[in-house]
């Protein structure tokens, strides 16, 4: 396996035009499989992402007894039917995946069998007490030092539904309580504010009696069912690089089609919109209960803005991108509340004032965020801090820089868009190997 970094050159001065579609949503494509692995019968997934990340995930799940292979651009999964499975003591490696450790954590407290997660040195570095909490309350057998993996997990007699508050906006910690509550003895509730809802959507599609409203939900226990096939749209995550690329470049128009619009994903557009973006979103529709449409946007004058605390959660994997579109607006754009960034892959709040610094933009650094303000991007050596979106995020600055834009160690890239070179230069960009 060629473990060379991977930096890559980008060419300035470029736009974008043209039409195209972005790979499956990575959060949804964790879930699909997850779930799909501990329901009865067969469910085909088709559009999933096949990327370093998920891949993650497929291999935890036929740890605990799911039987999923690949067929053209789908995988076929046959679940274990929420069996609690015994087998020898395992080491599980999750790579740069924390979706799928903190989600399999809630999972791999039910079997039988003792379980140890490790990832490499990014994941290694990042917080999983907050995942651990809730469960130990459930009974689980979680140890872990210093509150970072490696992650130990031994079996336990049953899981304990018990009701839980949670004060942070995190979709991975309330995912993690109901797959390891689907194990459990009664139906139980979780407070917390809102956060993405994949996992509830898609609890209810496989049956499972759970209702949500914006700052609660209920479940029971109970077992799941295959819905059969599962439609992953494209991942507005990945969309959003090519939708931001089109808004700052000059004589830019870009449509992207079947991308994941789920209300609870799309505080990008809302920001950008609220900043003075063209976008347009059309031929909307739901499949296995979320929203898909077509995205339209073009290039754009964009004002400084104070972003709503209330729109961090829903675009919180996008902030880097909306750094970028700050540094190319009129004025200052002040983000705040957006403290979750430094526990990211990287801390995404210290990459992009570094980014920023290295593109000559100036910025304020805070604990919870920065200030942006709008300049001209020059030609830079940028370090992408090995995290996939700052390096994703420093090659579409080369749209709008007055010189080249070479961003170090990129083979990350992998870990949620490996198709984004290939699409990015089919519309306009030059993106090559250094």
């Amino acid at each position: 396996m060629n473990t060379e970094p991977i930096n890559l050159l980008a060419t300035s001065n470029r736009r974008l035009n043209g039409c195209i579609e972005v790979p499956g949503d990575k959060s949804i494509s964790h879930r699909a499989i997850i779930i799909s692995s501990i329901a009865h019968g067969r469910t085909e997934i088709n559009g999933y992402l096949d990327a370093t990340d998920v891949n993650a995930t497929v291999n935890a799940c036929r740890a605990i007894g799911a039987e999923i292979t690949e067929k053209d651009d789908s995988l076929i999964v046959n679940g274990n039917g929420l069996k609690r499975t015994c087998g020898e003591n395992i080491e599980l490696n999750f790579g740069n995946s924390g979706t799928s450790m903190r989600l399999m954590m809630g999972i791999l407290s039910a079997q039988k069998f003792s379980s140890t997660l490790i990832g490499d040195a990014s994941l290694n570095q990042r917080p999983m007490k907050r995942i651990s909490k809730p469960l130990l309350k459930m009974n689980a057998d979680i140890k872990i030092t210093d509150g970072k993996p490696p992650v130990y997990i031994k079996p336990v007699s049953s899981i304990r539904c018990v009701d839980h508050r949670i004060d942070v906006a995190s979709a991975q910690i309330k995912s993690s309580i109901m797959l390891a509550g689907l194990y459990g003895d009664r139906a139980f509730s979780i407070d917390t504010p809102r956060s993405r809802d994949h996992t509830e959507i898609m609890l209810s599609d496989f049956g499972c009696n759970i209702s949500a409203d914006s700052d609660s939900i209920k479940m029971e226990p109970g077992k799941l069912i295959s819905p059969n096939k599962i439609e992953v749209p494209g991942d507005i995550s990945s969309a959003a690089f090519f939708i931001v690329g089109s808004i700052i470049s000059k004589n830019s128009q870009i449509k992207i089609k079947n991308v994941g619009l789920n209300p609870l994903r799309t505080g990008l557009i809302e920001i950008l919109e609220m900043m003075g973006a063209k976008i347009e979103i059309t031929d909307q529709k739901r499949v296995n209960g979320e929203t898909i449409g077509n995205v339209y946007a073009e290039s754009s004058i964009l004002n400084g803005i104070d972003v709503p605390k209330e729109l961090i959660s829903s675009a919180i994997d996008e902030l880097p991108l909306v750094v970028l579109a700050a540094s190319q607006a009129d004025g200052k754009t002040s983000l705040r509340n957006a403290e979750e960034l430094r526990v990211k892959e990287s801390d995404r709040i210290s990459s992009m004032v570094k980014m920023m610094d290295s593109f000559k933009i100036s910025t304020n650094e805070y604990p919870d965020g920065l200030d942006v303000y709008g300049g001209s991007i020059k030609g830079a050596r940028i370090n992408s801090f090995d995290d996939h979106r700052i390096a994703m995020t420093a090659l579409i600055a080369s749209l709008v820089s007055d010189g080249d834009i070479l961003v170090e160690n990129c083979k990350n890239i992998d870990t949620s868009f490996p198709a984004f070179i290939e699409i990015a230069n089919s519309i306009g960009m030059d993106i090559n190997n250094d």
